[in-house]
């Protein structure tokens, strides 16, 4: 059965192909613009920029802020990435029934 049902998505295959590369794309433009490090590299050059008078003050106060706006977006991306890989490692860990001692209650070495 699932021949039939790959030959008659068959046609749809290209519109697939490039749907999944737009994703592709989307996904990589959004983690560069969410990247801390560029974020920060962007910082300094328009900090340049405004010290070689590229770009007025004004013009550098808004740019800045949306920048920190981005930082704070990325960071609190980052924190919730985190909070679910604990909470994945915590049901992990009370599927397998084991009782693990904690960092505070310390191990056991014999």
């Amino acid at each position: 059965m699932g021949l039939f049902k790959e030959l008659a998505l068959l046609p749809l295959a290209p519109v697939r192909g490039t749907t999944w590369v737009a994703e592709q794309l989307a996904e990589e433009a959004d983690r560069q613009l969410y990247d801390e490090d560029n974020i920060k590299r962007e910082m300094v050059q328009l900090e340049i920029d405004h010290e070689d008078g590229r770009i007025s003050a004004g013009e550098r106060a808004n740019m800045e802020d949306d920048l920190l706006e981005r930082l704070a977006v990325s960071r609190q991306r980052d924190l919730e990435e985190q909070q679910l890989l604990e909470a994945e490692a915590w049901e992990e860990e009370e599927l397998e029934g084991g009782e693990r001692p904690t960092s505070e209650e310390g191990f056991d070495h014999g």
